[in-house]
């Protein structure tokens, strides 16, 4: 359970309240878990002003899930389906999706399996990286990154690292070849040879890169802690525009001469047209010959724009949910009374809801004081400029703007991803290892939140601590009648 919250500066705060233990992971079970954190917290669900889970039905199912429950209790908790978990989604269904891209990470992963989990063909690597970087008087590369399952696309450093070594694996499959292997394993290698000589497996992965590295920093991105919904949303459009910046010829001739002249330096079959195949007999429509590429960039053109559409479609949906349109709503308010512009729409769709936070009429009197603040600016002011204009001011003038501090506080408030969270888990294995199996929950949550707050545990005072344990010592001796 973690819980953000902004303080009265407008700077947000995202803190971990440690693990909870339920029987069962229904949705009933959940809601009654979140209660009794609320409750033992003192806080009050009227005080929530935002909820982010993963997208699992129990969640964030629209009729009975924990979103819905506690929606149904306070309206003003908006959902918000976890930014990573989204991105996560979205990539996998544009790789899904796309036949060139699907295969290419297929022989990536076999790829990553017979060098990760060999020692030996893992060194034998490494010796021909070393033998090349002497003759080429270069330093070495680095060696293949494993697919890590656990974490946010982060499968563009694997690939690349593929793809910087791949003529050293090329070598490394003929000379595993030459020596006696097991069927199974002998077979595998046979595969990734086969495929690696194949131009559209070159390409694949070099698509897969191209899109992949965008969308990890997208990804890396989202996890701040200082993420907000609003700022998620801004940089998730940003990543889009970027996506549809490369959807045109130029770019596609560029990444084709670049693939091309990979594809001669590793000695990788040259790009050929497939074999004309007519459609299934229940697809055809009418007597017409069907659509066939002329030439083989034409072909790859069409692969290329196949994906990019994928991609953008995919990331667009997945990021379209409907707490966002209140989130545009609240920017909008902001942003345009700032800059002097009709807002009376936004307002009253943000006073609609949330009705007992605002005063409306001080609040549409602020905002008119707060557009002559950025009269002399001369340039349209962003969200980020609101922010900090109100950031800065004194304790008198945020009582002026008190209710466009609130505005803003809402704005911010609003989670973006479920980072903070799943570090925990990520913190789980180096805690509760095999040697402390039996490990009860308080004492968990303990070691936990010492290592989540690690920076906060190097600033205590060790020796007042050690003297405070002593006196508790004493005086438990002392009840008992075994200290003189």
């Amino acid at each position: 359970v973690c819980i953000r919250w902004v303080d009265e500066t407008l700077t947000d705060h995202e803190d971990v309240i440690g693990v909870y233990n339920v029987g069962t992971i229904d949705a009933d079970a959940l809601t009654a878990a979140i209660h009794d954190v609320l409750l033992r917290m003192n806080l009050k669900m009227s005080q929530c002003r935002g909820q982010c889970y993963d997208g699992a039905s129990n969640m964030a199912g629209s009729r009975n899930g924990v979103a819905a429950r506690l929606l149904a209790e306070e309206p003003r908790a908006l959902l918000t389906h976890c930014y990573g978990h989204a991105l996560n989604l979205a990539v996998g269904d544009a790789i899904k999706q796309s036949k060139v891209c699907r295969d290419a990470l297929d022989t990536a992963f076999e790829v990553s399996k017979l060098i990760r989990f060999s020692p030996k063909r893992s060194y034998a690597l490494d010796r021909i990286k070393a033998e090349n970087s002497a003759e080429e008087e270069s330093g070495p590369s680095h060696g293949i990154r494993s697919f890590c399952p656990t974490r946010w696309t982060v499968r563009g450093d694997a690939i690349e690292s593929i793809l910087d070594n791949y003529d050293d694996l090329k070598r490394l499959w003929q000379e595993c070849l030459e020596t006696r292997l097991q069927p199974d394993i002998k077979g595998r290698i046979i595969g990734v040879q086969t495929q690696m000589s194949n131009f559209n497996t070159l390409f694949g992965l070099h698509l897969s890169k191209k899109i992949l590295k965008i969308t990890d920093n997208l990804s890396r991105t989202l996890q701040k802690q200082t993420m907000s919904a609003a700022e998620g949303q801004a940089i998730a459009e940003l990543t889009v525009r970027t996506l549809k910046a490369m959807r045109n010829d130029e770019s596609f001739a560029l990444f084709f001469a670049l693939v091309n002249r990979f594809c001669e330096l590793t000695a990788t079959d040259p790009p050929v047209l497939p074999r004309k195949r007519r459609a299934p007999q229940r697809l055809e429509v009418g007597s017409a010959e069907g659509s066939h590429s002329a030439t083989v960039e034409d072909h790859y053109r069409r692969q290329y724009y196949e994906v990019l559409d994928i991609a953008i479609s995919s990331i667009t949906g997945r990021f379209d949910q409907p707490g966002y349109r209140m989130y545009r709503n609240l920017e909008c308010l902001l942003v345009s009374a700032a800059n002097g512009q009709e807002f009376h729409q936004f307002f009253e769709s943000v006073t609609g809801l949330y009705k007992d936070d605002f005063d409306r009429s001080l609040l549409s009197a602020q905002l008119q004081n707060l557009c002559t603040c950025f009269t002399d600016s001369g340039k349209n002011v962003s969200l980020g400029e609101c922010v900090a204009f109100l950031r800065d001011l004194s304790l008198p003038q945020k009582s002026f703007f008190s209710e466009v501090c609130l505005l803003a506080r809402l704005i911010i408030v609003m989670p973006a991803t479920n980072a903070v969270s799943e570090r925990c888990f990520s913190a789980m294995r180096h805690l509760k290892t095999y040697l402390r199996s039996t490990m009860r929950q308080s004492r968990l949550n303990h070691l936990l939140l010492l290592n989540i707050y690690r920076e906060k545990v190097d600033q205590l005072d060790i020796d007042a601590i050690g003297d405070e344990f002593v006196r508790g010592s004493e005086h438990r001796l002392r009840q008992f009648g075994k200290f003189t």
